[in-house]
């Protein structure tokens, strides 16, 4: 549950056998988290780490479409025994990768939850910058 740069793998310049890479907008979201969970099973990711994808997955999306553009990417791919999840988007990104979601929301307000959740869910996290946008990768170990 850590945000780290360079310990990630790259993802496969070619996805292998069940890997998904896709672009997505609001209206896809069904059909995006209904193929996470066909490819990431695929792949070998089993409950309970399925669920916790498929909430991660479509946090990252639903960020993307509101705070990135209206759209984005998503990556699936399974390297050294996990999986890794990578939304990208091209929206203005965030300021304070280092504190964006290590802090829960209270219940009280409004939304701001998402990021924290995503942290809570996975095994480690990584926010990569670009301009324009920022790429978000999550590993679940298998």
């Amino acid at each position: 549950m850590t945000a780290e740069a360079g310990r990630f793998p790259d993802p496969p310049s070619t996805a292998e056998p069940a890997g998904l890479d896709t672009v997505f907008v609001a209206d896809d979201l069904y059909a995006l988290r209904a193929s996470v969970a066909a490819h990431a099973g695929e792949l070998g990711l089993a409950e309970p780490g399925l669920g916790r994808l498929l909430v991660v997955a479509t946090e990252l999306a639903t960020n993307a479409i509101r705070h990135g553009g209206g759209r984005g990417r998503l990556r699936l791919w399974r390297q050294d025994g996990a999986i890794y999840c990578e939304v990208s988007d091209e929206g203005p990104g965030i300021a304070d990768t280092g504190s964006a979601g290590m802090q829960q929301v209270p219940l009280s307000t409004e939304g701001g939850r998402g990021l924290w959740v995503v942290r809570q869910f996975t095994d480690e996290v990584r926010f990569t910058g670009r301009d324009p946008g920022i790429v978000i990768t999550v590993k679940f170990q298998l």
